[in-house]
């Protein structure tokens, strides 16, 4: 699996297929989808028709992020739409582990995600549970921020709790991310890195990937 899984948040829609084949032709498996629903964070973005839309053209597997105040009314559209992952707020506390078991009853890889300000300990009981945790760098709902410095540091604590559970619990990263940091957050134990604005702006999408690949690895 390829561990840069491209954002589509910051695209431009008229170039979204451009976009989506040239991905397609440089090894990338996952596609990750911002789902947005105007209370839980202020912006809308777009809804399970676009994970139907991506499937029915490509062979991409959907990692749906649901930035939603009620999960586990939009999670079974999400399943059918033909999302492969989905994760959701645990700062939404309604029914965490229910929404997980629902996701995981359908086969898909079923994921929590954590916003900069919450603390990580709401996620320990759930370690044991999630097959990955999302942990926000920017404040979710707007593309094209900076990245929050003490992401690092939490990345670095959430991922000792999951080797001290003895847990398989992968970590994913969105929000800000760019070859000058994406070395520091693999070293301190991310497996999957969530990336839009940098990609999207980027003139060679097969040059930024290989940049990108260059410093994960400490080239």
């Amino acid at each position: 699996m390829n561990s840069i899984f491209p954002s589509i948040l910051s695209t431009n829609y008229f170039n979204l297929e451009s976009k989506l084949n040239e991905f397609n032709s440089n090894s990338i498996d996952f596609i990750h989808l911002d789902i947005m629903d105007g209370h839980f964070v202020d912006n809308i973005s777009f809804g399970q028709r676009v994970v139907s839309a991506i499937k029915s053209k490509f062979k991409f597997k959907i990692d749906s992020h649901l930035m939603i105040s009620n999960p586990e009314k939009m999670i079974p559209k999400f399943i059918n739409s033909g999302s492969d992952w989905i994760s959701f707020h645990v700062e939404t506390k309604n029914k965490v582990r229910e929404n997980i078991l629902n996701i995981k009853d359908h086969n898909l890889k079923a994921g929590i995600v954590i916003n900069p300000d919450t603390p990580i300990d709401i996620l320990f009981p759930y370690i044991n549970d999630v097959d990955y945790i999302l942990i926000m760098s920017v404040f979710p709902g707007y593309g094209g921020q900076e990245f929050i410095d003490s992401t690092a540091d939490r990345v670095f604590k959430i991922k000792e709790r999951i080797k001290y559970e003895g847990s398989s619990c992968l970590i994913q990263v969105d929000g800000g991310i760019n070859t000058s940091n994406i070395g520091m957050l693999k070293d301190a134990g991310v497996d999957i890195f969530v990336i839009g604005t940098f990609l999207y702006n980027s003139d060679n999408i097969k040059k930024t990937l290989n940049s990108i690949l260059s410093r994960m690895s400490g080239v």
